[in-house]
């Protein structure tokens, strides 16, 4: 395991410009990338959140579907 495809809660919030906070409160819903949690500590595999990102690409805020970009 590569620990540089790995990435916490705040190093999202800064590849994404989307606070940590944010990120915190969509884990309760689950509107976020997959993740593991290892006893308290939550990280992201950087390829998983870009695929994850890849696939809400939307034309327009009216779509309801991602379309490939």
């Amino acid at each position: 395991m590569d620990h540089h495809e790995y990435v916490d809660t705040r190093k999202l919030a800064e590849i994404t410009d989307i606070s940590a906070s944010t990120w915190n409160k969509r884990r309760l819903t689950g509107d976020t990338p997959p993740f593991t949690k290892i006893g308290k500590s939550v990280r992201y595999h950087i390829p998983t959140v870009r695929a994850w990102m890849n696939e809400r690409v939307r034309c327009s805020t009216s779509d309801s579907t991602a379309t490939a970009a």
